[in-house]
């Protein structure tokens, strides 16, 4: 089973973002940019939404500079 989803980052604002990787694209929530997939700045892929939301704030945390731990 490939993984679905995608934890990466804009390449426009640098944040941090999960994309469906069944689509072509996706929405920056923050600078509202539409990104190709394909141009996404990859950090981790995951199974399902739950494992990509734990690895994403994971991600944020360790850029706040908190341990993620």
């Amino acid at each position: 089973m490939t993984d679905r989803y995608i934890v990466g980052e804009c390449p426009r604002c640098k944040t941090p973002i999960i994309a469906d990787g069944r689509y072509k694209s996706k929405t920056c929530p923050k600078c509202f940019s539409r990104v190709a997939i394909e141009e996404l700045k990859v950090f981790q892929t995951a199974h399902d939404s739950r494992e990509a939301r734990t690895i994403l704030s994971k991600l944020k945390a360790v850029r706040g500079g908190l341990d993620p731990t």
